[in-house]
C-alpha cells in the first residue's frame, strides 16, 4: 500500500468514525437485521401460500370449471383486486358459493387457515422496513452536512458517485484528498468485497439475480487482475439490466404495462419515480447518477468517460478501447448507486402488490388486536 493511500485510510479512521456516526451505524444495523428477519418470516409463509394456491387452484378449476369466468383474470394487479371487490359487492351469493366450494379443496382450506398469520407477518415486515428507512433518512439529514454534500457533488461531476453512503464514511472534506484517492482506497485490503458484501450474502435469489451476482464477482476479479476492458464490458451489461429494472418498477400494477426500450425513455420514467419518493437525498442522487449515465452511453465520446460503443462493439482499431482502472471503478460505483435506487423501487413495488392482496386481511388482523 502506498503512502498516500495509507494517509487517506488514517484520515478516514480519524475523521469519519466519530461516536455519532458509530452510533448511527449500530442502530442502522439493528433495524436492518429486524427488517431482514421479518422479511424472511413473511417470505416463508408466502412460499407456503403460493404452493397451496397453485395446487389448490388446479384442483378447484378441474372440479368446478364453471367458476373460472367469475374469478378475476386481468393482467393489471389493481384490477384483479378491484374485480374481487366488485364480485363481493354485486353478487355476494355467488362469491359465498365459490368460497364454500373452495373449502372442499384441502390446499385452499389450508391456505385460508394461514391467512391471518400471513397478514400479521406482512404487516410486521412493512413496519420494520419503514422504521429502517426512516432511520436512514434521518441519519442522512443529520450526519451529512451541506459542505459534505457539496463535496460529494463535486466528486460526482468527476464520476466518483458516493450516494450509496448511509453515513459520511470517506474523508472527502480534506483538501488534499482527490477523487482518485477514494478509488485507490477501494483496492486496499478487502474494501471492495466489503462494499458489495450485502449483495453476495443475499439468499433465495432467482436465476436472473444469481447470474448478475456471478457477473459482479467476475467483474471485480477482472478489475483486480488488470483486465479492465473485460471488466468494463461486463459492467455495461450489468448497468443496462439495472437501468431497465428501475424503469420497469410499478408497471402492470395501477396501469397497463409499458416497455421502455430506449435509455432516454427509461431515464425519464426513473426520474418520475424518484420525484414520487419525496426525498431530497434521492432527488440529488438521481440527478448526478443520470448525468453520468448519459455520458457513459453517449454515442459521441466524452472526456474522461469510457466509450461504451467502442467496448461493446469491439472497435479494436480505436484507442478508445484502452481503459484504466479508475474509469472502470467509476462504472462500478455507477452500477452500485443505480442498483440501490432500483432495489428501493422494487421493494416498494412488492409491498404495494402484497398490500393490494392482503389489505383486507391486515385490517381484520389489526381490528382483532385493537387495545
Amino acid at each position: 500500500m502506498n503512502e498516500k493511500a495509507l494517509n487517506v485510510l488514517i484520515k478516514q479512521l480519524e475523521t469519519c468514525r466519530t461516536p455519532e456516526v458509530q452510533e448511527a451505524i449500530k442502530e442502522q444495523e439493528r433495524l436492518a437485521q429486524i427488517s431482514s428477519e421479518k422479511r424472511i418470516a413473511f417470505d416463508n409463509l408466502m412460499d407456503q401460500s403460493i404452493t397451496l394456491l397453485r395446487i389448490g387452484s388446479e384442483k378447484f378449476y378441474k372440479k368446478y370449471p364453471q367458476y373460472k369466468d367469475d374469478l378475476p383474470q386481468e393482467d393489471i394487479k389493481f384490477d384483479i383486486a378491484l374485480s374481487a371487490f366488485e364480485l363481493a359487492v354485486n353478487n355476494p351469493e355467488r362469491l359465498s358459493e365459490i368460497l364454500s366450494r373452495m373449502d372442499e379443496i384441502d390446499e385452499l382450506k389450508r391456505n385460508k387457515e394461514i391467512t391471518d398469520s400471513l397478514a400479521k407477518a406482512f404487516y410486521e415486515y412493512i413496519v420494520a422496513f419503514s422504521e429502517f428507512e426512516d432511520q436512514l433518512k434521518q441519519d442522512r439529514e443529520k450526519l451529512f452536512s451541506k459542505e459534505y454534500r457539496n463535496k460529494m457533488a463535486s466528486f460526482a461531476d468527476k464520476g466518483v458517485l458516493l450516494y450509496f453512503l448511509e453515513t459520511p464514511d470517506f474523508p472527502i472534506l480534506d483538501a488534499d484528498i482527490t477523487p482518485n484517492d477514494i478509488l485507490d482506497l477501494l483496492f486496499f485490503g478487502n474494501s471492495m468485497n466489503t462494499l458489495f458484501s450485502s449483495f453476495f450474502k443475499m439468499k433465495n435469489i432467482g436465476v436472473s439475480m444469481e447470474r448478475k451476482m456471478k457477473d459482479l464477482a467476475i467483474t471485480i476479479d477482472l478489475l483486480f487482475a488488470g483486465e479492465y476492458r473485460s471488466a468494463a464490458r461486463n459492467l455495461f451489461a450489468l448497468l443496462d439490466s439495472e437501468h431497465k429494472k428501475a424503469a420497469n418498477a410499478y408497471e402492470g400494477i395501477l396501469s397497463k404495462r409499458k416497455e421502455y426500450k430506449k435509455g432516454f425513455q427509461r431515464s425519464i420514467k426513473i426520474g418520475e419515480l424518484v420525484d414520487r419518493l419525496d426525498d431530497e437525498w434521492y432527488d440529488e442522487a438521481w440527478n448526478r447518477i443520470d448525468q453520468y449515465y448519459a455520458k457513459v452511453v453517449a454515442t459521441i465520446p466524452q472526456d474522461g468517460v469510457i466509450h461504451r460503443n467502442s467496448i461493446v462493439h469491439g472497435d479494436y482499431d480505436s484507442q478508445l478501447i484502452d481503459v484504466d482502472r479508475y474509469s472502470v471503478t467509476k462504472l462500478l460505483l455507477l452500477w452500485l448507486n443505480l442498483r440501490l435506487i432500483a432495489d428501493s423501487f422494487c421493494i416498494k413495488e412488492e409491498i404495494l402488490q402484497n398490500l393490494l392482496q392482503y389489505l383486507p386481511s391486515i385490517i381484520l388482523y389489526l381490528k382483532k388486536n385493537e387495545s
